[in-house]
């Protein structure tokens, strides 16, 4: 299997229903075709959780999106567990 380019973008702002920004840094091959996502949501900051695995799919044809929640990270707001989670994970699927 040859090895692709792949493009990271970093911070990418994710507006929610409510007008926050959360923040996400995505992992894709450099290709304008549409790409199967793995998303990670996480208050544990998003460059902390980024593994081997990460660009092992991203080389498969896989975009890997890991975003901090509200409240952590680069993401705005205020964090209040479980209070926002439905929306913000909605919101965060739609957007990918």
């Amino acid at each position: 299997m040859a090895q692709r380019t792949l493009v990271v973008e970093r911070d990418v702002e994710v507006k929610m229903r409510d007008g926050m920004i959360l923040r996400a840094d995505v992992y894709r091959p450099d290709t304008p075709q549409p790409l199967p996502v793995l998303l990670q949501r996480t208050p544990y900051n998003k460059t902390s959780v980024q593994t081997p695995f990460t660009l092992l799919a991203a080389e498969r044809g896989y975009a890997v999106v890991y975003q901090d929640t509200r409240g952590h990270g680069a993401s705005e707001g205020d964090s209040y567990p479980f209070v926002h989670e439905k929306n913000d994970g909605y919101d965060s699927v739609e957007w990918v």
